[in-house]
């Protein structure tokens, strides 16, 4: 995963589709891309204007201190949480990033979106974590029935 979302190559290949004007997404961990990847027009993230979600860090400290004890450091991949790496690449954090309901047990279904946080802002679509996927799909499915628009 470190290879994926730390590639500058990967990050120069999003920012050429994001100038696109297209539909973007992720999830979880995959937010770290886009707020890695600096917008040429800019010098900011692509997603500094853009309200957004991502892996919360209630989350990923639960799953660290849940499998500390076997797994070491694993769940730790980088320095910062993932929340503290995206709220940093965005204009207005407070306003901006959006945590979602505490969830640590219930994920999404095919046909129950309850536990789930999904955020859409214009074309870019983000959510916290796998259990939010079946929303994020639909969401994210709309998004592409609307880009020929």
């Amino acid at each position: 995963m470190r290879q994926y979302l730390g590639s500058t190559e990967l990050q120069a290949v999003v920012a050429e589709y994001w100038a696109l004007d297209r539909p973007v997404g992720a999830i979880c961990h995959g937010v770290l891309v886009l707020a890695r990847t600096t917008n040429p027009e800019t010098g900011r993230s692509v997603i500094a204007e853009s309200r957004t979600t991502c892996l919360p860090k209630y989350m990923e400290r639960a799953a660290y201190l849940a499998t500390a004890w076997r797994r070491g450091r694993y769940y730790r991949t980088y320095p910062l949480y993932v929340e503290d790496e995206v709220r940093a690449a965005l204009l207005s954090p407070d306003a901006q990033f959006l945590r979602g309901p505490v969830e640590l047990r219930q994920r999404g279904t095919a046909t129950d979106d309850g536990p789930t946080w999904v955020i859409t802002d214009g074309r870019y679509c983000s959510a916290r974590w796998p259990g939010d996927a079946y929303r994020f799909g639909r969401e994210f499915l709309g998004l592409l029935a609307g880009a020929g628009e």
